[in-house]
């Protein structure tokens, strides 16, 4: 008696579905999106109140605000790039007399809340000054930048030190003085190192012109403000204000990863 076994037929196994797959930073996004979309129905937010933003020239007041709002955070951050380099090589100076005033200033800075920096610089200022823009203006302006030279400061410190000792041993070996090293050779990688953070900084300026308000200064939330107090609808006014200070902050942090994508200088 013979048995014959049959082969059991091939099954194949179905191609896996694939779904739509997202980044981090994707995700993240589209989270913050879903939220900003929420966040109407949650505080009730009555869409009446929102009939003031389908004029033109509300929008155009706004915009004037985010103009400001640039070129105050632009003007304050180009301003304390010298006086940031010049703190962190006074602070990695091997003489006292540069070391010691380099770390006072920059700790004493660091541990002072900005508004009060604010606070003191407007009222430090003269009445009578004679400049094309505001008083409030310039002393906003001239604030963010000592604040943000002493935050930059350490930045370029940490990017000088993050770099090979041998460079300097390098540049010198080649002829070049101590200051000519440090321009050509190790300021320019330490900058181009440390460009992520200092833009991260520039965001954070962007928001901190927001502390103008304290000073009655007209910036973006001045605008908000001056807007809602005439139109009573101050949680749409500030839910679109938010917004914007939302997209800027969203295409500089952009700015921000793409030079991170371009990677550290490289060292020879």
């Amino acid at each position: 008696m013979s048995l014959s076994v049959e082969p059991a037929p091939l099954r194949v196994a179905p191609p896996p579905v694939r779904g739509l797959r997202l980044s981090s930073r994707q995700q993240s996004l589209v989270g913050v999106l879903a939220l900003l979309v929420l966040l109407p129905f949650v505080f009730r937010m009555a869409p009446r109140n929102f009939a003031p933003f389908t004029e033109l020239e509300i929008w155009r007041f706004l915009a004037e605000g985010v103009v400001t709002v640039l070129l105050i955070s632009v003007a304050a951050i180009i301003l304390s790039l010298p006086v940031a380099v010049s703190l962190a090589l006074g602070r990695l100076s091997t003489r006292a007399w540069l070391r010691i005033p380099s770390i006072g200033f920059i700790e004493a800075i660091r541990a002072i809340p900005l508004l009060l920096l604010i606070f003191y610089v407007f009222l430090n200022m003269p009445r009578d000054v004679q400049v094309v823009i505001s008083r409030e203006t310039l002393a906003l302006t001239l604030s963010l930048m000592v604040y943000t030279a002493a935050i930059n400061a350490e930045t370029l410190r940490a990017g000088i030190l993050a770099l090979d000792r041998g460079q300097m041993e390098a540049a010198r070996s080649l002829g070049l003085s101590h200051a000519a090293a440090l321009r050509y050779v190790i300021l320019p990688q330490a900058l181009r190192n440390t460009l992520p953070p200092l833009l991260a900084q520039f965001t954070t300026l962007v928001k901190d012109t927001s502390l103008g308000l304290a000073i009655s200064m007209v910036e973006l939330l001045q605008r908000g403000v001056i807007i809602y107090q005439g139109f009573r609808n101050p949680m749409e006014t500030l839910y679109v204000v938010g917004l914007l200070y939302f997209g800027v902050n969203f295409i500089l942090e952009q700015a921000s990863l793409a030079t991170q994508r371009g990677g550290p200088a490289p060292q020879q």
